[in-house]
């Protein structure tokens, strides 16, 4: 398993700092950078829990071994071209002023995630399409057999309440912490149908400080959005923005209960700029090195109490 094994292997399991990976889609591959930064800093790592794009990068991690193999895989992935063939389901791309708002707005349904709601779809990405892509990047293993406590977490699509799943397959309890509303149809696990957790636990600290007693770190990777005149702002435009302003008092919310967070500067990517792949990751390391003394420090001290029950 390489460098991480050596560095966190299973005597290692119960001490260090706690990672909670945030979601963000592409976003989400800062946390790249910011793990490489934790290996070559050899900060201990007692468990990770992740939310859609960070569940991928910290299985990722912990399964393949190192930050230098998260890349080669994303990169082979990449060059595959797997997600070349999914649509474009952005609905708030610039719009010109030079015409009518309405018909460029019809255009784009035609071409984009709602036309499938039209035509009475369930979704625009199949389990299928989404589970090739996480076998592509993950090997098939149980997460019991992983030798760094993780969790994937998921959000029930009855209930609404978060899910942390720590046993079981590694692929699916990835694939249903991504399964993003409107994209994806909830994905199926344990009885249960799950979709993306980043619906109420975007930042999964909680998660995180129920998987070891170490302090938590938090790294959110959540969208922002661009200045613009209250008076000339679409509906689209509109929508997205409250929504995004919503998500943003929750995911600050839930930072709040970490120990230290950490912020690579992504706010402007789109989640599914995955071609922006350099600038992600390289974001994730300067934020990281920004906190390093905060995040020695942490390797000093206890701080959370790991009582949550696994789901």
């Amino acid at each position: 398993m390489g460098v991480f094994r050596s560095l966190f292997g299973r005597r290692e399991r119960n001490r260090g700092v706690v990672l909670a990976l945030g979601g963000g889609g592409a976003r989400g591959l800062a946390h790249i950078g910011v793990l490489e930064v934790i290996e070559e800093e050899r900060i201990p790592v007692a468990g990770v829990a992740g939310t859609s794009a960070g569940a991928v990068v910290g299985a990722m991690w912990i399964a393949l071994g190192s930050a230098a193999a998260v890349t080669r895989r994303w990169q082979e992935f990449l060059a595959a071209g797997i997600l070349k063939g999914l649509p474009d389901v952005r609905l708030t791309e610039t719009v010109s002023t030079r015409d009518n708002p309405m018909l460029v707005f019809a255009r784009r349904l035609r071409r984009s995630a709602v036309v499938a709601l039209a035509l009475e779809r369930t979704a625009v990405v199949t389990h299928d399409q989404l589970s090739e892509g996480v076998a592509f990047l993950l090997p098939d293993v149980t997460i019991e057999s992983l030798p760094t406590s993780f969790a994937a977490v998921a959000t029930d699509f009855e209930t609404g309440e978060p899910v942390a799943l720590r046993r079981g397959s590694l692929r699916a309890a990835v694939a249903a912490s991504s399964a993003i509303p409107a994209i994806v149809p909830p994905f199926p696990v344990g009885g249960r149908y799950l979709t993306d957790g980043g619906t109420v636990a975007d930042v999964p600290v909680a998660q995180a400080c129920g998987l070891a007693r170490g302090p938590v770190v938090g790294v959110g990777v959540g969208e922002g959005w661009p200045a613009g005149d209250p008076e000339r702002i679409t509906l689209v435009e509109a929508m997205v923005r409250a929504g995004n302003m919503t998500h943003k008092a929750l995911r600050d919310a839930q930072l709040a209960r970490a120990d230290l967070v950490i912020a690579p500067d992504v706010a402007a990517l789109h989640w599914s700029e995955f071609g922006r792949f350099d600038e992600a990751v390289a974001a994730g390391r300067v934020a990281a090195e920004r906190a390093l003394s905060r995040l020695r420090a942490l390797t000093r001290r206890r701080s959370c109490d790991a009582t949550e029950e696994p789901r």
